[in-house]
């Protein structure tokens, strides 16, 4: 959606009272800046981490803050400077509202909390846009297959009960995160529903780079792109993507909307290629389906995903996140929308691994949980 523009003093004074009272944001003329976000909680029995259940795991009731999206906030703006060129930034952090944290994660545990991720580890960029020539965006961005994973999957950008983000993003052998930091992006102009993507995030002195391509086509009902990815280096200090492996990972979607339901694919695959140190030659299968169905005033959602290799993989303990042989998702649940910014959620998961673990001499151990929850998520 769209969200009215903030001269810079109206920016100010809604800062100084965000915990306070609701942005009231008031269109200007010419250059701003604009206050957006997102807040979602939910509540519920949860049985096993997001990065996977293990056999020692229990069932435990929380407040989840994020469940159908991650929480977060941040500030943008555009200037026109003539000709159809345009300058823009964006500055965004994730927020964790059950405890009131910054970031997603704490690096370092209770007492101490200490943040895994740098206060704009969302997004932190600045950049040009030509509608002949595109855009270039430097900074922090969202990586490629992310975004390829979120914009066509019946469950979006959920972490929590997104099956094709889980068995992807969350726990998974791939390294990078959702982003990118040191990033340099181009953002094609659409052809005839065609686009096209390509990021480089250099170094520094850190290993190699990452790098990846992204071509997406859309057209009327249907939808399809493709997304590459390389990663050599990864931000050590993200809640996310901190294994030292450099891996490969393509995937292909698809989606086709029949109006009475949408229906969503991928197929892909993660090549951990280990460190230079260890090296790895593991390959992961992923793939999945997912389903949105309009039901009132909301969407009945449903999906499976599947992580599976039949390479040899180390064996972990048997106290850490479950699936690094096997990890299957299965989610379904209803979303029903109160206004074009509000909607409340109740979603059920079930969450299944299949793990090598120690001590010696390794055993596969298989690990189910199942997890619900009632949840609420505003826009602003």
């Amino acid at each position: 959606m769209k969200y009215p523009l903030l001269t810079p003093a109206l920016l100010a004074s809604a800062l100084a009272t965000f915990n306070a009272t609701p942005v009231q944001a008031q269109p200007a003329a010419g250059p701003g800046l604009q206050l957006y976000g997102l807040v979602d909680a939910a509540v519920g029995r949860f049985e096993g981490a997001a990065a996977g259940v293990n056999a020692q795991d229990r069932a435990i009731r929380k407040l989840e803050g994020g469940g159908m999206s991650t929480s977060h906030w941040g500030v943008r703006g555009n200037e026109d400077l003539g000709g159809g060129l345009t300058a823009a930034f964006e500055l965004s952090s994730f927020l964790r509202n059950d405890s009131g944290a910054s970031g997603r994660s704490d690096a370092l545990p209770a007492p101490v909390n200490v943040a895994a991720d740098p206060v704009f580890s969302r997004a932190a960029w600045v950049g040009l846009a030509h509608p002949a020539w595109g855009r270039v965006r430097l900074g922090n961005v969202t990586s490629l297959l992310f975004l390829n994973s979120i914009t066509s999957n019946a469950f979006g950008d959920s972490t929590v009960f997104g099956p094709l983000n889980l068995v992807t993003f969350i726990g998974a052998p791939l390294t990078g995160g959702t982003g990118w930091a040191n990033s340099v992006v181009y953002d094609s102009p659409t052809w005839a529903g065609v686009s096209a993507s390509a990021a480089h995030a250099l170094s520094e002195g850190q290993g190699g780079g990452n790098s990846a391509v992204r071509v997406a086509y859309g057209q009327g009902p249907f939808a399809a792109s493709v997304a590459w990815q390389s990663v050599a280096k990864n931000p050590a200090t993200f809640a996310d993507g901190t294994s030292p492996n450099d891996t490969r990972a393509w995937q292909l979607a698809a989606s086709y909307d029949f109006t009475a339901v949408k229906v969503f694919a991928h197929v892909g695959r993660i090549q951990n290629r280990g460190t230079a140190a260890v090296p790895l030659d593991v390959g992961y299968r992923v793939w999945d389906v997912s389903a949105a169905v309009p039901l009132g005033a909301g969407r009945l959602l449903a999906g499976y995903a599947s992580r599976r290799t039949g390479d040899a993989v180390g064996p972990v303990p048997a106290t850490v996140a479950g699936g690094n042989v096997q990890r299957r998702v299965f989610t379904v649940g209803y979303d029903h929308f109160l206004s074009k910014r509000t909607d409340i959620y109740l979603m059920a998961m079930r969450d299944s691994t299949r793990t090598q673990t120690l001590p010696a001499p390794p055993r596969v151990l298989d690990a189910q949980g199942t997890s619900f929850a009632l949840g609420m998520r505003h826009r602003f």
